[in-house]
Order: C-alpha cells, then sequence, then structure tokens
C-alpha cells in the first residue's frame, strides 16, 4: 500500500485535560493569544447605529451618573453596576428595539449557573444579562439559581489593582457560556472596572478581546448593548434551527427542539458538550428514540469529512460495528448562507450529524467477559474499515465507543449487502458454531479525526479536491491527534519510539480455539488469521543491531519516518481497556478501605492513575510519555481492584506487544498486526476465564475513587517568593475594592476560592465514565444537598438587570412543520414568550407589553 511520505511532522498544540471550573478555563485562556487586544474589534464585531443617532443616550442624565458613581467609587458594587448597564438597555430598547423583551443585567457574583451540559460547576460570573421575563421569576425564589441556557451576556467587575485579570476570567466564563447555548453561534461579554471596560466576543473559532475603552468614550459600551439588541449583519449570531422547548419549568433543565429541513426533532436533550474554542461537538439524544443529533464546527480547512467517510463505511449499507448514519449537512443562519465563525485565522462551519443509534457509555458494560467481548468487536471492526474502506479512526477513546446500542431504522433504510467480506464478530467464535452473522456488542463512532489510510486511493470529495495542492503538506497521516489518555504513543511524541526495542513473536491460540478461528476467517483477505511466526520473525520482521545505530546516527529518522498507523489505532484500544480496568467497580463489593483512601499516595490505583490522568500530546522533543511506567514497571495486581488481581496476565501479555516499536523492524510487519495479536490475546482470555468461571460482574454504576495529582504548569502570575511551593496568586498580592454588597460572597482567592457544588439538581442519568480531574484535596470542597442562600436586599429591580433574546430562543416556541430555509420568515411565525411563561409573566411597569419583533436584522 503506498504512501506519502511527508518529510515534517505537522506540529501539534500539547493538550490539557478538560477544564472543570473556572479557575482551569481561565489557564487555558492565558496559553492562548485571545487576551492580546484586537484594534479591530469594534468595527468588526459590534454592530452600530451612528453616533448622532446614539447622542440621545449618550447624553441621558441618568446614565452619565450612574456612570461617573461607579467611576469614582472605591468599593465593588455589583448593584451598581447592574443599574448602569439596565439603564442602558432600557433607552436602547425604547429607541431601537421597541418589540423586543427588555434585557436585563443581573448580580450574579455569588451564585453559580446550573444545568451546564457537562455537569461543570463553573464559577458564578459577577454579573449576567437576561431575559426580564427570566429574571422577574428568579426574583420570586430567593434559592433558585440561574440556568446556563438563559444567559445572553457575562460581566466581570474588577478594582483598578487586578482589572487586568478581568478579560482572563470573563473569557473562562464565555467559554462555559457557548457551551450551554446551541442556540447562539457566539457571545459577547465585558470585563469592567473603574478605569475603563473591555469587550470580548467568544464563539467555536476563538476568543476575540477589545482594547481598554476609557469611561470618557461611552460609544462602544453602548454599540455592545445594541448589540445585543440588534445583531450585526455580517455574521451568523444565533442558529434559527435551534430552540429551547417548552418543559413546563422555565428555570429547569433544558431540552431543545431541532428544525431538520421540513422535520422538527422536539425535546432533545444534551448528553455531552465538546471544548469550547474547537469544534465544540454537541452531542443531544432525540426524546426515546435513538435519534443521535451531532452538531459541530468543523475547520473549512480539514480535508476529511465524518460525514462522507461514514457514507465510504455504509456504501453497501449500515456496515455492523458503527453508528447508523442518515445524512450530514451545513447548518444554514439564512437561505444560501451556512453558520460561518471566524476568529484571526481560523474559520469553522456548523455540520449537523444526524444518526440513527443511540448506545450507552462503554462503563455500562456488565461484566468483565463482556467487556472483553466489547473490545474484541472493536479492534475487528476497526481492522475491517482499514481493509475493506481504507479508513483509519485515529481517535478512539471511551467516548466514541457504544455499547448496548439500539437502532432507528427508518422504511427507506436497508441492511448492510457486503456478505462476503462482512467483519465477524466474537459471539460467533465462541458461542455457538452454528451462529452467523452475530451483532456487535460495541459500535464505533465519532469519525472527525478518522482519514483514509491510502491517501492514493482516497474517494472522499474534499481530500480528492485538495490531494494535489500545496496545502497537502499539512495532511494526515503525519498530522497527529487523538485524546491524551488514550492516544498511541509514538503520535503523541510525533516521532518513532526507539528506547522500546523487546519484539515478542505472534500469540498462538490453544488449537480448540485455532481451529473454529481459522474456519470463522475462512474469506479473510488480511492474511493473519492464521499467521505464524518462524524462528526468528517478530510479527513477521526482525530487529538488528544495524537498524538501531542507524536512528542513533540520525535521529531525525525517528521524525522523518512516523506516520499514523493502524497499530497505534489498537494501541489505543489498550489504553481504553486499561482505564475501564483500573476504575471498575465489582458489584456488590464494599467500599474501599477508607483509611487507606485518606492517604492517595498508599492507594495503588492513584499510583497508576498519576500516569494517565497527567499525560498530554506534546512535542517530540518531550523527555517522553508519562504512561511508559504501565508497560516497564507495571504492578497490575496492586492497581487494580482486588477482586480484578487475576486480570494482570492479561494486561502483562496485552502490554508485552504493545510496548515495542514496531516500525523499527524489518521487513515493516502487515498493517493489522497488532490488531491480530491482541484479538488472539483477547480470545484466549474469554475462554480460560468461561472455563475457570472467573467472570466478575461490574457495579455499572460507580466508579474506583482515584485522587488525581494536577501536575499542569500553570502560567507564573508573581513574582513574589513561594510560599510553601506555590506561587501566589497576583491578585492576593493587590488591594481590592471593598465590597458594599449585602448578599453572600464566595471565599476568596486570585478573585474568591470557589467551593464548589454539587446540588440536586443533577439531572443526568449516565454517570461519568472517568473521574473528574484534577482534583486537589483539601482545596476544593464537593458536597451534595440543596443550596440555599440569603436574597440580597440591594438587589435592583426596578430597572431591569438583564438583556432580550430573540423569541426563537425561547421555550415553548413551536417549529413550522414545513420548511422555509429563509430565516427571516422562519422567525414570522414564532410566539413571543414561552408558553410556561405566557399567563404569570410579570413584565416591568414602566414598559408596555409588546409583541416581539421577528425581523432577524434586529433580533435579541
Amino acid at each position: 500500500m503506498a504512501h506519502h511520505i511527508i518529510s515534517q511532522t505537522t506540529p501539534v498544540k500539547k493538550t490539557k485535560p478538560p477544564a472543570v471550573n473556572r479557575r482551569q478555563m481561565s489557564d487555558i485562556v492565558d496559553r492562548t493569544g485571545y487576551l492580546t487586544p484586537s484594534a479591530t474589534f469594534s468595527s468588526l464585531r459590534l454592530h452600530k447605529s451612528t453616533t448622532r443617532s446614539f447622542a440621545t443616550i449618550l447624553n441621558d442624565e441618568e446614565l452619565l451618573q450612574l456612570v461617573n458613581q461607579f467611576r469614582a467609587t472605591g468599593q465593588t458594587d455589583y448593584g451598581l453596576l447592574a443599574q448602569l448597564l439596565s439603564r442602558a438597555s432600557v433607552l436602547i430598547r425604547l429607541k431601537y428595539a421597541k418589540g423586543k423583551d427588555l434585557v436585563v443585567f443581573r448580580d450574579n457574583h455569588s451564585r453559580s449557573p446550573k444545568y451546564h451540559p457537562n455537569d461543570t460547576e463553573a464559577g458564578a460570573p459577577d454579573l449576567v444579562g437576561l431575559l426580564e421575563a427570566i429574571s422577574l421569576l428568579l426574583d420570586e425564589d430567593d434559592t433558585a439559581r440561574i440556568p446556563w441556557h438563559h444567559i445572553l451576556t457575562i460581566i466581570e467587575e474588577k478594582g483598578k489593582a487586578d482589572r487586568k485579570d478581568g478579560p482572563r476570567q470573563s473569557g473562562a466564563y464565555l467559554a462555559f457560556a457557548n457551551q450551554s447555548r446551541p442556540d447562539l453561534v457566539g457571545m459577547y461579554g465585558l470585563s469592567i472596572s473603574p478605569v475603563g471596560y473591555v469587550i470580548q466576543y467568544s464563539c467555536p473559532a476563538g476568543l476575540q478581546t477589545s482594547e481598554e475603552f476609557p469611561w470618557s468614550d461611552l460609544v462602544p459600551l453602548v454599540s455592545y448593548v445594541y448589540t445585543l439588541y440588534v445583531p450585526h449583519p455580517d455574521f451568523a449570531t444565533r442558529d434559527p434551527s435551534v430552540t429551547l422547548a417548552d418543559t413546563g419549568d422555565v428555570l429547569g433543565p433544558p431540552a431543545w427542539n431541532i428544525r431538520d429541513g421540513d422535520k422538527v426533532y422536539e425535546n432533545c436533550v444534551v448528553r455531552v458538550v465538546g471544548d469550547p474554542w474547537h469544534r465544540m461537538t454537541w452531542v443531544a439524544k432525540v426524546g426515546d428514540t435513538p435519534i443521535t443529533i451531532k452538531d459541530s464546527y468543523r475547520d473549512v480547512h480539514s480535508s476529511f469529512r465524518e460525514g462522507k467517510l461514514y457514507d465510504i463505511l455504509h456504501k453497501e449499507g449500515p456496515a455492523p460495528g458503527f453508528l447508523r448514519v442518515k445524512k450530514e449537512y451545513e447548518v444554514q443562519w439564512k437561505r444560501g448562507w451556512p453558520i460561518t465563525v471566524t476568529v484571526d485565522s481560523t474559520t469553522r462551519i456548523k455540520t449537523r450529524l444526524i444518526m440513527h443509534t443511540w448506545g450507552e457509555s462503554l462503563r455500562k458494560c456488565p461484566s468483565l467477559i463482556d467487556f472483553l467481548k466489547c473490545m474484541y468487536d472493536i479492534l475487528e471492526a476497526h481492522r475491517w474499515a482499514v481493509m475493506e474502506r481504507n479508513i483509519i479512526h485515529r481517535d478512539i477513546s471511551h467516548g466514541n465507543i457504544f455499547v448496548q446500542a439500539e437502532d432507528f431504522k427508518g422504511e427507506d433504510e436497508e441492511e448492510f449487502k457486503g456478505t462476503e467480506h462482512r467483519p465477524i464478530f466474537v459471539n460467533e467464535i465462541i458461542e455457538n458454531e452454528n451462529t452467523k452473522n452475530t451483532d456487535p456488542l460495541a459500535r464505533l463512532g465519532d469519525f472527525d479525526n478518522a482519514a483514509e489510510l491510502d491517501r492514493a486511493a482516497a474517494v472522499s470529495p474534499s481530500f480528492v479536491a485538495r490531494r494535489d495542492t500545496i496545502y497537502m503538506n499539512d495532511e494526515p497521516l503525519r498530522c497527529r491527534t487523538g485524546t491524551p489518555k488514550f492516544i498511541a504513543r509514538s503520535p503523541a511524541l510525533g516521532c518513532l519510539l526507539v528506547d522500546d526495542i523487546k519484539f515478542p513473536s505472534m500469540p498462538k491460540l490453544p488449537i480448540h480455539l485455532a481451529d473454529r478461528y481459522a474456519q470463522v476467517y475462512s474469506n479473510d483477505r488480511s492474511g493473519l488469521r492464521t499467521f505464524c511466526d518462524d524462528s526468528i520473525t517478530c510479527l513477521g520482521g526482525v530487529y538488528t543491531k544495524e537498524m538501531g545505530r542507524k536512528h542513533d546516527k540520525n535521529p531525525d529518522l525517528c521524525v522523518t519516518q512516523f506516520e499514523h498507523r493502524p497499530r497505534h489505532d489498537a494501541e489505543s484500544v489498550f489504553w481504553c481497556m486499561v482505564v475501564f480496568l483500573l476504575l471498575a467497580v465489582p458489584v456488590d463489593s464494599a467500599p474501599e478501605d477508607p483509611l487507606v483512601l485518606e492517604d492517595p499516595d498508599k492507594f495503588g490505583l492513584n499510583c497508576a492513575w498519576k500516569y494517565i490522568a497527567n499525560h498530554e500530546i506534546g512535542e517530540s522533543e518531550d523527555s517522553g510519555d508519562s504512561r511508559l511506567s504501565l508497560l516497564r514497571r507495571p504492578r497490575w495486581g496492586k492497581w487494580l481492584h482486588p477482586e480484578l488481581a487475576h486480570v494482570e496476565d492479561f494486561l502483562l501479555d496485552l502490554a508485552a506487544q504493545i510496548r515495542p516499536e514496531w516500525g523499527l523492524i524489518e521487513p515493516a510487519p502487515p498493517i493489522l498486526h497488532l490488531h491480530e495479536a491482541m484479538q488472539r490475546i483477547i480470545l484466549e482470555y474469554i475462554d480460560l476465564w468461561k472455563t475457570q468461571n472467573k467472570d466478575v460482574k461490574f457495579d455499572t454504576g460507580r466508579i474506583r475513587p482515584a485522587e488525581i495529582p494536577d501536575n499542569r504548569i500553570m502560567p507564573q502570575v508573581s513574582h513574589k517568593p513561594s510560599v510553601n511551593g506555590q506561587l501566589i496568586a497576583a491578585s492576593l498580592l493587590r488591594p481590592k475594592r471593598q465590597s458594599n454588597q449585602l448578599g453572600p460572597k464566595e471565599e476568596s482567592q486570585a478573585k474568591r476560592r470557589r467551593i464548589t457544588r454539587q446540588g440536586t439538581d443533577s439531572y443526568k442519568e449516565v454517570p461519568r465514565s472517568l473521574p473528574p480531574l484534577p482534583r486537589f484535596k483539601g482545596r476544593r470542597i464537593t458536597r451534595q444537598g440543596t443550596e440555599s442562600y440569603e436574597k440580597d436586599a440591594t438587589s435592583y429591580k426596578e430597572v431591569p438587570q438583564s438583556l432580550p433574546l430573540s423569541p426563537r430562543f425561547l421555550p415553548g416556541c413551536q417549529l413550522p412543520l414545513e420548511y422555509s430555509p429563509d430565516a427571516d420568515e422562519f422567525t414570522k411565525s414564532l410566539p413571543s414568550t414561552p408558553v410556561s411563561l405566557s399567563t404569570n409573566l410579570r413584565l416591568s411597569p414602566t414598559l408596555d407589553p409588546q409583541v416581539l419583533d421577528t425581523d432577524s436584522d434586529a433580533e435579541a
């Protein structure tokens, strides 16, 4: 199979674990160039009326008085700032958006918003903008918290001394808000101090930050509020195909209605959202059906589109072992215009994938043998995709493997026709000799990072169009991608691993399994099902000292000879097995010894888990892979749950095949050699444990406790001496304005050290398959229970405290049955308020109730 070798490994950014709180997200902001002020921010992002037409607002005495009060105050005064911004909002609404619901600004500094789609407690923005109707409902319940999906804009207030920290914090909150608002393409935010204010815009392409505007120039601030009512006409600010469903509980968990042509998928519940400022993949399940909708923002420069690769996989009908896919298309915000986001040189297009399969998390595997069967079937599906469809996955992880899958079979859908070279799954080998065409126990999905292995034979339209262009210098398979915990070691470093040179032979099956194996795979075309090494070969090749000297004399060969191969995906399957087995809890097992858990260094799981949790994808000059200790000095008996101690030999056998750098031997082994070796080992242990009655039932609702050390390098914020080895946060060294707020305030850190709460409003049924990371022992407190707060006696109510939203994004909006691709026409059919709000809505006494203006050029 020919391959186009590129002389330079494509650089990749070092990866970090997903942020689970505001501080970690702020660290991500620091590692980017997103805080560099953009001189063109106002012209590119703010929708302006003329300065002359803003004159009435800019000269409003009440607004100017509030501005002067805020500039002069020496205290943090969230109520005063809410009055200031709300006054500007009232003026803008009365002059430019009389048909709009009023947007108000509300003090939120002590109450973390709820219902983040990933169950993330992301901290509490100082102020938020939201519809007046939502704000009034919150006023009726002292304990209510704002749902993330009702937030329209975010404001962070700082003092003179620490105002430079404001944009990094507001940027972090905007990132969490982006994840919570599939109906909004982007969101605006503010960082405000008595010195001035900074405006930001966050979308999947990145975060943009303005210069700091002085209070003597109010035009950008008024333009920001105006843009919230009348969005910029040159780019999409919201997705008209996504609206909040009316669940009957406006402040409850969200469900979404999604329009697909002339069809509406109702009550879609979000299951997971990817990282912000990236593809930000959004996956929702449609009601009680197996239909799944996946929205993501793909880079316009990507050569392979997920939907097109699924088309190749399913060209003879839905291929066994993979998710069924109905269609893929680009989402439009108006006729002929796909939703596109651009920040600097990054441009992404919103793409929707309609899938007719729903599966449970890998953590739902009920037993040890069932888990091994699932892993066998994933390897089988992947090797079939390589052999028969020329597709390599490149990102196998827990999140991309589904068990207990259900399919939705439409009337026009056919079954798989490829009978001669159909993938053959494990139950056909071991359960019954008369069994034919058994279904897989696991499915492989998420082809966002997939590619065609042989580029010369590629048929994907987007790739073929660019195959012979200059862009090929950045094409796979030199590009390195994957998920940190599960990526193979060589792609993580971008080079061959010359230190791993202990090569084992191909495993041999017991005779009773070997005969059945050869019989079932009699039509296999890989040539590996009956493969045996001779006396000197290792999986078909040999390694000599001369080969080692070649790489020692020319270290650059380790980089130039690297290429992502099918064996690297097989190694990712191995890491999936390691993570699953380390965290598995046998059913009815007692909690592990609390005395041991009190000292994480003495708890065996932590010894292994620290290498996995802190693994990152780095550059080739990095010192190595943190997970190597799991291969070179394994102590599985100590690391695994005591009832899984017998799994040690299985993992040792697999690790012996995984550890060597197979790219060093000559001739090169067959491309599926590692799949074959792993499948033989898995098959042998399934048979052994069934015979010895060593299966273990799993508790699928919990995982073992793992204290995850956080070894990430944080930005140095102070040159002061460290205290007990910890850098002092810069904001702690500067005086902070005192607060005159009467409401409760959270514990201080750089701004305040948050106490993370996991309240009773958590609504996900499926437990997380991995522990959250990192967890800081002694620094972060997690407790369960109902939260209650004292009501803020200074809460500002007479002047609204938040911003308006287009009616199309309110709960209860009903979508038309007949599709019109024109967003302007579509919005005209939507009601102005949610059904569940319409009977009890209390409007501001200063404003007349009006029907919302549905003109898309003036949408909220």
